[in-house]
């Protein structure tokens, strides 16, 4: 067995636990249910001011403390080791982006060397017509 994992294991559980509504409101029925007995003057075990029950509320206090702290650091270490990742993803992603950049700005100098070339050709084109119809003989249609 590994004793600083089940350390581990069991601050987190613990502090889980002490962190919920379930333990608030457990606490709390025990607590009113303490002073309600020691009130009530047929058991009394801890008088007021309830010096044994604040004994015990420290003694928790001096125990969960430390183990809310460490699972803390825990989930601190956990939240630098996700932002480091979540970093190298996004700067992966820049590299990325600025890769597809340059790749659109070369198709759009490609673009507009096409387009420039077909406009060149399409004035070709027209010059070769108006040469054909110069050049271009009547035709007979049988007329003689």
């Amino acid at each position: 067995m590994n004793w600083k994992n089940f350390g581990i294991n069991l601050a987190d559980k613990i502090t889980s636990f002490v962190g919920s509504w379930k333990f608030i409101i457990l606490q709390s029925v025990i607590l009113i249910g303490w002073m309600f007995i020691n009130l009530d003057h047929m058991v009394t075990f801890d008088p007021y001011p309830f010096i044994l029950m604040n004994l015990f509320l420290s003694a928790q206090a001096a125990y969960a403390t430390p183990m809310i702290l460490m699972s803390s650091n825990r989930q601190a270490v956990k939240d630098r080791e996700q932002l480091i990742a979540d970093l190298k993803v996004d700067e992966n992603t820049n590299q990325l982006l600025q890769e597809v950049m340059i790749l659109l700005i070369k198709i759009e100098e490609d673009l507009a060397l096409d387009r420039q070339a077909l406009q060149d050709h399409a004035k070709i084109l027209a010059e070769l017509k108006k040469i054909e119809k110069k050049t271009r003989k009547p035709k007979d249609h049988g007329h003689k």
